[in-house]
């Protein structure tokens, strides 16, 4: 999750084109030398294109951004190939493979599993190429021998295409690949740099078998990447320059679009870098009237229509595109991702199976909350449309993908701050820690950081460099406090800067004391000995409080006792439970002099909370002492003052 004030800097904007980066990594580990590539994008799905390179038997150097590349000398067989989140892998990847003619199994993750491959398999099927499927794998290749044949593409993509003629380059003949329309042409440009024999007649793309020479290429700045910051600086009222773009016309579709509806930019410097036309791309405050995105612009914008709907939803007007059903099948279904955000901005969103039409009154809303469904494009859109609204979240941050220094390009340097610990997919700190920044007015972002239970002290470690601050849940906080030397024998708060300490007494004394209880000597009743019971122990004693421990083993019991010099409790006025509902808690029955419980658990069923609410009795929740706990971390991580803002978390909490 990020959080964000709406404070940005658009400053030098350098993310080298992801799709370059890929076809030339390719072609140069089939080429007849050694080669260099400059400039290459190191974001996750380029990586992953290099590690399956590498694995197939090329070597692949990086010094800085400038790949060494020492190609194929032969094949290796039977590997397991891993694309990660990258279709372009995937896809491309296939051409290739089929050409090397060895057998390769196919993996990637959860949200590439579910995009379509078959695509990419029949055209190259009619060429001779064989596959089968594997359980938990997207698919496998068998060896065979290609035969160059005539491919009428099914489908608008410029990443069947490319496949095609990749494996052309190995087939017997010639390969020719017709389209329906104009789709991207990196690979064509590419080729030709790599001096393959390739022609280009209309719609139809043919290629010789042959291998490439050595060809040292430089890759120019990703357009698709440079678009967002784009948006936010013409949307804002701003002008920005953006060096060494590449701005291949079947690339650029979003200039074009704009341009139609008000965008006032310039090229400069133009030239021809690595096959592709690359300029200096200024733009200027621009007012826009309503999109109308045709079906072959939206081709050469395929990747920039969730942007170009964020356009949209910040403009009055009716906005239209028409043939986008593809975004149904990307990283992850984006025209329901578009609908979702059209939706929390107020605009009325219809898809018709083909078509999307927005109708917007260019009112945003504050402090919205997005959902990005891991989606990197998404999530960025999610990025530049929270920025607009003055300030908002965005649920994930999966911006290394394809444009790792996304937020250091925006002039955006948040904390980084996350949660640490074992089963917590279903933690509420995220929701806290954005009412937090949100009230505070500082960007920051969360994660999630799940580790087994035996994770080693060097990935503690790891984990710990890693972020500004940390908060610490089971069953990590003993061990970080050892590897801290931490001045207790558990820790929920550690960072840069930061003592380590843990804020759980801090936020129970403060959830209790905000629901008009005062501690001073009371006696007390503490059901629990794990983590959290021990941290109210010390808290208690410092009010001089008489305590009795409940629980379910009496040794534990015992232990405590001895610890801290506990005493037998008849008559407690306060009931603290640090247990789920059990059995065992369930039968603990409340004294007639109880007033006030204290339930620790804030999900699920408490029998001393059933109680305390069937007699009156005052109750303090365990999502009070969440909050007050996570507002003195926050404080501690960021030197502000500790908020007390805990009736607008619990909204954010019930509404979330």
């Amino acid at each position: 999750m990020i959080w964000l004030d709406g404070k940005f800097q658009i400053g030098n904007v350098h993310c080298p084109d992801k799709s370059i980066s890929h076809r030339a990594l390719i072609l140069a580990s089939i080429s007849k030398e050694p080669s260099k590539i400059f400039n290459v994008s190191l974001c996750k799905d380029v990586l992953a294109t290099v590690d399956c390179l590498q694995k197939l038997g090329a070597t692949i150097v990086f010094q800085g951004s400038t790949a060494f590349v020492t190609p194929i000398s032969k094949p290796n067989n039977k590997v397991v190939l891993d694309c990660q989140n990258s279709g372009t892998t995937a896809r491309l990847l296939c051409g290739l493979v089929c050409g090397l003619g060895v057998e390769a199994t196919f993996v990637g993750d959860q949200t590439l599993c579910k995009r379509p491959m078959d695509r990419v398999q029949k055209p190259l099927e009619q060429m001779g190429a064989k596959f089968k499927q594997v359980e938990g794998a997207l698919f496998a290749t068998k060896p065979c021998k290609l035969v160059g044949t005539h491919v009428v593409a099914e489908v608008k993509s410029a990443q069947v295409k490319s496949a095609v003629l990749l494996a052309g380059l190995f087939a017997e003949g010639k390969t020719t690949y017709t389209e329906q329309v104009a789709t991207r042409n990196h690979t064509e440009n590419m080729l030709v740099s790599f001096g393959c024999n390739v022609v280009v007649d209309g719609l139809s793309t043919t290629v010789q078998k042959g291998q490439p020479v050595c060809a040292n290429s430089t890759v120019p700045n990703d357009f698709s990447s440079v678009a967002f910051p784009l948006v936010l600086a013409v949307l804002s009222g701003k002008s920005a320059t953006f060096s060494n773009v590449c701005t291949n016309p079947l690339r650029t579709g979003l200039l074009q679009i704009l341009q139609n509806c008000g965008l006032n930019y310039t090229l400069c410097n133009t030239k021809i870098v690595c096959g592709e036309q690359v300029a200096d791309l200024h733009v200027f405050p621009s007012k826009f009237g309503s999109i109308v995105a045709t079906e072959s612009q939206v081709v050469s914008a395929i990747d920039e229509i969730p942007l170009l709907a964020v356009v949209a939803i910040a403009t009055k007007g009716t906005h239209k595109f028409f043939g986008v059903r593809e975004l149904q099948f990307k990283e992850c279904n984006r025209i329901q991702a578009i609908v979702e955000m059209a939706k929390k901005c107020n605009c009325q969103c219809l898809f018709d199976g083909d078509n999307l039409t927005i109708v917007s009154q260019g009112n945003l809303p504050t402090s919205p909350h997005f959902c990005c469904h891991n989606d990197h494009r998404m999530a960025m859109c999610g990025v530049v449309l929270a920025n607009l609204c003055g300030g908002g979240s965005v649920d994930g941050q999966p911006f290394d993908v394809s444009f790792p220094n996304f937020l250091q390009c925006l002039g955006i340097f948040p904390k980084n701050l996350a949660l640490v610990g074992s089963d917590i997919s279903q933690s509420k700190s995220p929701i806290l820690m954005r009412n937090l920044a949100k009230h505070a007015g500082i960007c920051i972002t969360h994660t999630l950081v799940e580790l087994p239970k035996h994770a080693t002290d060097q990935q503690l470690m790891e984990v710990y460099n890693s972020f500004d601050g940390l908060n610490v849940t089971m069953p990590f906080k003993e061990r970080y406090a050892q590897l801290l030397g931490a001045n207790c024998p558990a820790v929920n708060t550690i960072g840069r800067g930061v003592v380590p300490q843990t804020t759980d007494g801090y936020g129970m004394e403060q959830a209790i004391a905000s629901c008009g209880v005062n501690l001073a000597n009371l006696p007390i009743w503490v059901v629990g000995a794990g983590g959290a019971a021990k941290t109210a122990l010390c808290a208690l004693q410092k009010h001089n409080c008489k305590v009795q421990v409940l629980n379910r083993t009496q040794s534990h019991v015992d232990s405590l006792a001895k610890q801290f010099h506990l005493q037998q409790v008849e008559n407690p006025v306060g009931v603290l439970t640090f247990v789920p509902e059990c059995q065992f808690e369930q039968q603990i029955q409340l004294p007639p002099s109880v007033e006030f419980v204290l339930v620790s658990a804030y999900k699920g069923q408490s029998g001393i909370k059933k109680q305390a609410e069937e007699r009156h009795l005052t109750v303090v929740e365990g999502l009070q002492m969440l909050y007050h706990q996570g507002a003195k971390s926050f404080a501690l991580w960021t030197g502000t003052p500790i908020q007390n803002n805990y009736l607008s978390f619990q909204h954010d909490f019930n509404n979330f």
